[in-house]
């Protein structure tokens, strides 16, 4: 890969919806470069949109491809596939706990089993981190022990965790008091910086309005579409 070259790319993805599961798009095509945050508008009833699930390989478009620096998922090998998302770094729209592990497990768990840094080194950044999203440490209990909008924000720690080269947010904001949302931003912020990218999906206009969000690229779907925005 050059420089240049989009982190993340969709080539005439089709897939079709699966009820309960995520919604269905036609014939997607975007690029998604280094140091890009891109915005997108997801309408009412069509949160489950799969672009996440796609994007790291989880699902196989029925048609088209997709491309994580330059190689599609399908024609990677298994333990390729491992190491390309250990890059990677998600706020899921679901429940995405382990509920048997606490929260500090949870949060460092991908590290710990993609990576070779030491405990400490990982444990360390996670601390950094909760402050920085406003939580005096990371939560060392059960999932179902902390208030929601305290786990959300540890999702954001687990998201940025290990300065991943693609962030995918999935409606961050939920559950979370906007009065946070500026902690988001800077690390969005920061992340570009270093030449990641960032997929910021939300239903919430006053995301998209707000006088510190970075440069972006907007997105709305339509139907089965992805349509770009003219100001985007």
């Amino acid at each position: 890969m050059n420089a240049n070259d989009p982190i993340l790319e969709f080539m005439d993805v089709t897939i079709t919806a699966a009820a309960r599961e995520h919604a269905g798009l036609s014939h997607v095509s975007a690029r998604f470069g280094p140091g890009t945050l891109t915005l997108i508008q997801v309408a009412p009833g069509n949160e489950q949109l799969p672009l996440a699930d796609l994007a790291t390989g989880l699902l196989c478009p029925a048609e088209g491809h997709v491309l994580f620096q330059g190689e599609a998922w399908t024609a990677m090998l298994p333990e390729q596939v491992l190491q390309r998302r250990a890059q990677i770094g998600r706020v899921f729209d679901g429940h995405g706990w382990i509920s048997n592990l606490n929260v500090n497990e949870n949060v460092t768990l991908a590290q710990r089993h993609h990576t070779r840094r030491p405990d400490a080194e990982i444990l360390a950044e996670a601390e950094a981190l909760a402050r920085t999203f406003g939580l005096n440490e990371l939560p060392k209990i059960r999932p179902a022990l902390v208030a929601p909008r305290d786990l959300r924000r540890a999702e954001w720690i687990r998201g940025f965790l290990g300065c991943p080269l693609l962030v995918l947010l999935e409606r961050p904001m939920q559950g979370v008091p906007l009065e946070h949302l500026r902690r988001l931003l800077g690390a969005v912020q920061e992340a570009c910086a270093r030449k990641a990218t960032v997929l910021w999906l939300t239903d919430n206009d006053r995301i998209g309005r707000h006088p510190e969000l970075p440069p972006a690229a907007r997105y709305a779907t339509r139907g089965l579409n992805l349509v770009k925005m003219e100001n985007g």
